[in-house]
C-alpha cells in the first residue's frame, strides 16, 4: 500500500473526529501535544541521514524518486507514551543555509523552527492512511492516519509527515 494523499477538504473517506480534527489543525502539533499531555512532551530522535526519496515524497518535492534527500525520523511523546511518528524530508539542494540548523536539531521539535520563523510558509495539509511497513517496527499497524505539509521559505523546502499512532488522540481531546 502506498499513501493516497488528499487535501483535508477533499478526502473521500476521512476518519471520524477527534482524529480528523487533529489531522486538520494548522497550528503547531508540538504545542497541541504538549497541551493535551499536561506539558509532558519530548522528541525521540530515531534517525537523521540521507535516504532515497519515496515516490510520494519525490512527487511532492519535485525531485526524482530515489534521489537522495535529507531525512529525519522522530517519535513525539506526550502523556507518557509515543503518540506520533514524524518523518521530514528535504531535497539536498534545497537545504541551503538551514542545513546546519536542521542537522543540529537533535531532540528539539522541528515545530520550534518552523512556527517561529515568519518567512516559512505552509502549504495545504494533506491526509492519508499510512503504510504500516514504513513505520518503526514496534509501532507497525494498519489503518493509521497521517498528515503532511510542505514548508518553504523560498529556498528551503521541507515535507513534514506526521503519523498518529494507535491510541491517539484520546477521546475528548
Amino acid at each position: 500500500m502506498l499513501p493516497n494523499w488528499f487535501t483535508t477538504d477533499s478526502h473521500p473517506a476521512p476518519p471520524p473526529a477527534p482524529l480528523f480534527n487533529w489531522l486538520c489543525a494548522e497550528g503547531s502539533l508540538t504545542q497541541r501535544l504538549t497541551e493535551a499531555g499536561n506539558q509532558d512532551f519530548h522528541v525521540q530522535l530515531l534517525e537523521k541521514c540521507q535516504q532515497p526519496a519515496r515516490q510520494d515524497e519525490a512527487l511532492a518535492l519535485g525531485v526524482t524518486p530515489g534521489e537522495a534527500v535529507w531525512a529525519r525520523e522522530v517519535l513525539l511523546h506526550t502523556d507518557g507514551a509515543a503518540r506520533v511518528f514524524a518523518r521530514t524530508v528535504a531535497p539536498l539542494s534545497a537545504l541551503g543555509s538551514a542545513a546546519m540548523e536542521l542537522n543540529n536539531l537533535g531532540t528539539t521539535s522541528l515545530g520550534h523552527l518552523l512556527f517561529r520563523n515568519p518567512q516559512i510558509s505552509r502549504g495545504p495539509i494533506e491526509i492519508s492512511q499510512y503504510p504500516a511497513h514504513w513505520l518503526p517496527a514496534e509501532y507497525k499497524a494498519n489503518g493509521l492516519w497521517a498528515r503532511r505539509s510542505h514548508f518553504s521559505d523560498g529556498q528551503l523546502q521541507l515535507l513534514v509527515c506526521e503519523v498518529f499512532l494507535q491510541g491517539w488522540p484520546r477521546a475528548g481531546t
